[in-house]
């Protein structure tokens, strides 16, 4: 059963980590947010416009819930264009896992952008989006923030956070990145790119 487990984890670890490359060599996704925040004008992409790119494992602290959540999109000083999927399930159940609700998600508007060093096309930082989340057969959850922390080690850059992605609720739910194993800190990437975009 150990062992079972164990190969889950290294199937899913290879997975994210596969899926996360795809994701990088793409372009940014469709979608238009209206802008509401705004960014700070240094570490902006060539055409104003920085691409985010992400695939996580997220969970709610302290219960058997998690959460993949896959991103992608770009943003400039006060719009945010794209969005994902998710999966909320429950681990540790299954397989296949009991499956909570699932359904995508569209970029609104930017909250915050942190911009940290570059290294070639990539940056670290910090970017605070609010999004709605479309559950599939339920209603919208409208201005979920997530905050998506990137570290950049070739950059020598760190967020002084866990790489990944935070999803805030507006009922208080909280998914943080979630450890693949106690000597791994967390599963899943996160990155900016510095894209020559399309301006909205």
């Amino acid at each position: 059963m150990r062992r079972r487990a164990l190969a889950g984890l290294v199937g899913l670890t290879l997975a994210v980590a596969l899926v996360a490359l795809a994701l990088l060599v793409g372009g940014a996704a469709g979608g238009h947010g209206k802008g509401k925040g705004h960014v700070n004008q240094s570490g902006s992409g060539t055409h104003g416009r920085i691409g985010f790119h992400f695939l996580v494992l997220d969970q709610i602290a302290g219960t058997s819930d998690r959460m993949i959540l896959q991103g992608n999109g770009s943003f400039n000083r006060n719009r945010a264009s794209g969005g994902g999927t998710f999966d909320h399930f429950l681990g540790g159940t299954g397989p296949p896992a009991t499956l909570v609700a699932t359904g995508t998600w569209k970029a609104e508007d930017v909250v915050s952008w942190s911009p940290g060093l570059t290294h070639g096309v990539f940056q670290g930082g910090i970017l605070m989006i609010h999004a709605t989340v479309k559950p599939n057969g339920a209603a919208p959850i409208k201005n979920v923030l997530l905050e998506v922390d990137c570290n950049l080690g070739p950059a020598g850059f760190t967020s002084n956070k866990t790489e990944g992605v935070i999803a805030t609720f507006p009922d208080g739910t909280v998914f943080t990145p979630t450890p693949a194993a106690p000597t791994v800190p967390n599963t899943g990437l996160t990155v900016f790119t510095l894209t020559k975009g399309h301006k909205h």
